[in-house]
């Protein structure tokens, strides 16, 4: 258990489940299994740093009663070196991705360093969840980002509504566990306004779009699991599952594998 939890305070199971639903989204939308490992790759690391750096960021403020933090704070240099030889790693990638990967991937690397100049001079704290939605709308840029660059096959209305309805997905994780980790499930309004449009935009997009049911259920696997630690656990000792739930797309390769 005390590997798995060190997994977990690294942000592993964040970074496996991206590559995840990386995988998936290149299925549904290139009709491709799996996207380059160059692709691959590049995201993983990009999102590890990315979480990382977050946790140095968030060891500046005074966090009482936090493993996590606690974790992050002892180990903080070895941290610091994880990071560095991961920005090294994604150099070498980099020179392994189509150019305009690259020119994309650099912008977007721009976006980052603006959001954590402004996590770290607090300018986050002037609007309620600003800093979640900027987290998710990042997260869901980075992970489609290879599809969108790529697309020939599907309509880019049927691709805008499966950006937003990741976004809306991406989005209530961090909502509800910012709000565990204040003790303010009281003030949930944001969060269920959250998953009520996103209720309705799956079942929208499996309606009104060629996308198979079983496509979509990863998407509606992780929903519920969030959904569940939301109304009945209540506890931010499941964050462990709340990420977990990003693996739903092995579900959908499981089946493909047993239905063949």
């Amino acid at each position: 258990m005390r590997f798995f939890r060190v997994l977990h305070f690294l942000s592993i199971d964040v970074v496996l489940g991206a590559c995840l639903f990386q995988c998936l989204l290149t299925t549904i939308f290139l009709s491709s299994q799996f996207p380059p490992p160059a692709v691959t790759l590049a995201l993983a690391f990009a999102v590890w740093t990315i979480y990382l750096v977050d946790r140095l960021i968030d060891n500046q403020k005074p966090v009482l009663n936090s493993t996590l933090h606690d974790f992050h704070l002892k180990h903080a240099p070895a941290i610091k070196g994880i990071i560095a030889g991961n920005l090294l790693i994604l150099f070498i990638v980099f020179l392994y991705l189509p150019t305009y990967l690259i020119i994309d991937g650099i912008l977007l690397g721009i976006v980052v360093l603006a959001y954590w100049t402004f996590l770290i001079y607090g300018y986050f704290k002037r609007v309620k969840f600003i800093k979640e939605i900027s987290t998710a709308v990042i997260y869901t840029v980075g992970i489609f980002l290879y599809v969108f660059l790529n697309n020939r096959e599907v309509t880019f209305l049927v691709l805008s509504l499966m950006v937003f309805l990741f976004f809306l997905l991406v989005l209530q994780n961090l909502v509800l566990f910012s709000l565990l980790s204040n003790s303010d499930l009281k003030s949930d309004f944001m969060l269920r306004c959250v998953e009520v449009i996103f209720i309705c935009m799956w079942v929208a997009i499996l309606f009104f779009t060629h996308l198979s049911v079983f496509l979509l259920l990863p998407f509606l696997l992780t929903f519920v699991i969030q959904l569940w630690i939301h109304y009945i656990s209540k506890s931010k000792r499941w964050a462990w599952l709340g990420e977990i739930a990003f693996f739903s797309p092995l579900f959908y390769y499981l089946y493909a594998i047993f239905s063949t």
